[in-house]
Formats: C-alpha cells, structure tokens, sequence
C-alpha cells in the first residue's frame, strides 16, 4: 500500500473523514467517517497524516453532498460548560436575593447530572474529574452533586433523596460564593472575619435557600451539616453519630474529596490517592466508616478522568473502573515523543510495557487532550 500526505481538501471541525487516515507506518488512526471534533486533532492530522495512494480513492475537491453529514447531537462537554454557567447564575441570584424558581432550576440541573451518571458513571465522573484543574465554585459542586450518586446508589437511598442530595451538592457552599475565589487565592491565615464565615456558611445557606423558596428537607438538612462529624467535632451544632443524615455524612465525605484534588494558592491539587488516604485514616472517627469504605472501593485507586504517566513515557487517561481497582482501563492522549495523538489509544495498564507509574497533573496535560468527549467515544453519556 502506497501512502502519501492528506491532500488539500476542506475539511474542518464537526467534518466527517472522506477516507481512512494512516500513521506513517501504515497502521489506520482514523477511518473514514470520524468526526473531526477538535482543532487540535484537525491540525495533528494535516501534519502527520497519511491517506493511500490509489486512483480513484482520493477526490482532491470533494463535493458538499460527497462528505457525510455533520452529527447534530449535541456534544457532552458543551452540555457541561452550560450546566456550570447556569450553576454560576443561580448562585448569584440567590446571593442577590433575586431567585427565581430555585427549586425547579436546581432540580433540573441535578436531574441532568443525575441522568448522565446514570447512562454512563465512569463518562459522568471522568469528565468533572478532570475539570479539578482550577477552583471555580461550580465545577466543584457540579463535580460533588454527582460523586453523591457513588454512595448514594448503593446505600439504597430512594430516588426522590437522591436527587435532593444532588439539589444540596449543587448549592451546599452557596454562602461562600463570594470569598471562593480570595480563599482559593490566599496564603495568608484566615482572618477572624473569614473564619466566621466559614463557621457559618452552611447556616447561611439554608437560610438563602428558605427565602427563596426551597423547602425540601433533605435538601435543606443536607446543606446544614454537611460539616457535622460522626465524633462531635463537626460544625454549625456538634452533632454526633446518628444525629447526622445519611444524606449529610455522604456529602460530608464527597465535600472532602473534591476540595482536596483541586490546587490552592498553598498547595498543589493533591492526587486522589491522597485525598482518599486521607478519607481512609478518618473512618470510624470523623467520618462513617461503612460509607468510607465503600467510597473508595467504588472509586478505586485511579479514578475515572485520573491523568497517569505509564512505563513507556506515555500520558493516558484513567477512563473506566475494573474490578481490579490498581488496573483502570486506559487512553493513551500523549505519546512517547511529548506530543499529543490524534486520536486516544487504547493501553492495557497489565502490561508491564504500559504500566501505571505516577498519577499526573490534568492541569499539566489538558491542553493535549482535544475533546473530551473522544476519551469516551462511544459511551452515551448526555452531560
């Protein structure tokens, strides 16, 4: 088989390939009718790809009708930068005091989430998971409202209080909007007035869900103790044991987990090892051991959407959980040589060859990914 470069025809973002793509070797990257869904990929492809060289196999100007048609579904991650804009906007309003049907707009929003876990957990979590690369308040708690489902689901919890604990992960920290960002930011000690407010924060949210109408007991008992501990030591009440919901102490563990793998101006994001060694030395004392446990045996030691170096050099993608938790399956996004593939490569983490070594900074890597949504190209997931 004779290869030579991609011509020079007009194919752009949301295209789909008029032929099959070869790497230099001969060995197929892309077959024909793959989406083109980013410019990075678009750009990896004109510099290192390569079609056959046959008559007839190749129109250098095709047609509009010879190309198939553009997918009109509507990608995930487009859904989820809007899921966290409208996250933005009912926080604001409810600070302003200007809310307006909190109830229906959050409960839409955590169904949403809800139903993506559902289609697809390993696609819901991995694609939050690595969005941890900066501390925005509504990543984090879109990212939270949908960890509640790990132990949620298996706990038993009916549906209705599941989707209430969604309702009070997406607005569990609402009183802390306005100073996220200067703690995120600050090295400095807590001042007096910032460490009141902190005491506080989970009261005040209640108290701003109330005016603006939320009524849900779950919701509103969840918001107000997710900071409780099973010994006491907890705030805004020292409640102890079974004094906390279940609903709280899931939220409680989740708040813990998704705070420590994001960066703070005095810390770098800790790896989710470390955050769930961290939730393992607090069972049985702070934190529910049942729910301890089963937390980080359902999310294993790689997390879907963990970034891990392998023995080769290469940078993949934790992108779904095995029954073997130190073994995810994998996508290759970073080659050998630094740069970033056209399209994600499937690695068996058994082999010694493209053994896990390290977990790796997402913030370090994202820029290498192109979309998202390949990682997990064909999981139905609608986030």
């Amino acid at each position: 088989m004779r290869l030579r470069p991609i011509p020079d025809v007009p194919i752009q973002v949301g295209d789909a390939l008029p032929f099959t793509v070869f790497d230099r070797s001969g060995m197929p990257l892309l077959v024909k009718g793959h989406v083109i869904d980013s410019e990075l990929m678009l750009a990896r492809l004109q510099e290192r790809g390569m079609v056959e060289d046959a008559p007839g196999s190749l129109r250098t100007e095709p047609r509009p009708e010879d190309l198939p048609p553009r997918p009109v579904k509507e990608r995930p991650t487009v859904r989820l930068r809007d899921a966290q804009d409208e996250l933005t906007l009912i926080h604001r309003d409810l600070l302003a005091g200007t809310a307006r049907d909190t109830t229906a707009r959050v409960s839409a929003l955590a169904a949403q989430l809800r139903d993506a876990y559902e289609q697809d957990p390993d696609q819901a979590m991995g694609l939050l998971q690595l969005e941890a690369t900066d501390h925005r308040l509504s990543r984090r708690l879109m990212h939270a409202a949908v960890l509640t489902q790990v132990l949620a689901l298996p706990s038993g919890l009916p549906a209705d209080h599941r989707l209430s604990l969604m309702c009070a992960a997406l607005t569990f920290d609402v009183a802390l909007s306005p100073m996220s960002e200067q703690l995120a930011a600050q090295t400095t000690p807590l001042s007096e007035a910032q460490w009141k407010l902190i005491q506080e924060h989970s009261l005040s949210g209640v108290e701003l869900l109330r005016r603006a109408g939320v009524d849900d007991p779950v919701w509103l008992e969840a918001v107000r103790d997710h900071h409780e501990r099973m010994d006491g030591t907890g705030y805004p009440r020292g409640l102890r044991g079974e004094a906390v919901s279940v609903e709280a102490r899931i939220l409680g563990i989740v708040d813990i987990y998704s705070a420590m793998i994001r960066p703070r101006a005095y810390r770098d994001a800790q790896p989710s090892r470390i955050a769930l060694r961290d939730i393992f030395l607090e069972r049985g004392q702070r934190i529910d051991e049942r729910l301890a446990l089963l937390f980080i045996k359902e999310l294993g030691v790689y997390p879907p959407g963990t970034m891990v170096r392998l023995a080769n050099g290469e940078i993949a993608v934790a992108i779904r959980r095995t029954t073997d938790g130190a073994h995810p399956q994998l996508r290759c996004v970073i080659g050998k040589d630094g740069m970033p593939l056209a399209y994600p490569q499937i690695r068996d983490s058994r082999n010694p060859e493209t053994a896990i070594v390290e977990i790796v900074s997402a913030s370090q890597y994202k820029a290498g990914l192109g979309s998202l949504n390949a990682l997990w190209a064909r999981s139905p997931s609608t986030l």
